[in-house]
C-alpha cells in the first residue's frame, strides 16, 4: 500500500501551472517531528516536503491556500522523475485557515 498523511505548514503560496490542458499545483509543506534523544530529552525535527496536485485539486488548492496555512494532505509517494526526488501526489487534503496573530 502506498499511502502518506501528512499535516504540515505551508511556506509559500502554491504555484499552478498548465502541463497537457490539465492544471497542476506544487507546494511545500513544512512538518515537525518530534523525538527524544539518547538523554531523553524531546527533539523537535523540521522537514520541508514538496507536494503536487493534479486537476481539481489544484485549482482549489491554487485558490485557497497561502503561507502560513496548515494543511492535512492524503497523498502518494511517486518517484517519476530523472532527478530520483521523491514528490508526494495529493488525493485530498483540508486547509486550515492561519489567523494573523498566528502567524
Amino acid at each position: 500500500m502506498n499511502k502518506c498523511y501528512f499535516l504540515g505548514r505551508l511556506k509559500e503560496r502554491p504555484r499552478l501551472q498548465k502541463i497537457n490542458d490539465t492544471n497542476v499545483t506544487r507546494f511545500n509543506l513544512e512538518v515537525e517531528e518530534f523525538r527524544k534523544d539518547k538523554s531523553g530529552t524531546r527533539k523537535k525535527r523540521k522537514d520541508v516536503l514538496t507536494f503536487e496536485a493534479w486537476d481539481t485539486a489544484a485549482t482549489a488548492i491554487n485558490k485557497q491556500a497561502l503561507p502560513y496555512d496548515n494543511m492535512v494532505v492524503e497523498c502518494v509517494a511517486r518517484n517519476d522523475r530523472p532527478s530520483d526526488d521523491i514528490v508526494f501526489r495529493v488525493t485530498s487534503f483540508r486547509i486550515f485557515k492561519t489567523f494573523e496573530d498566528e502567524k
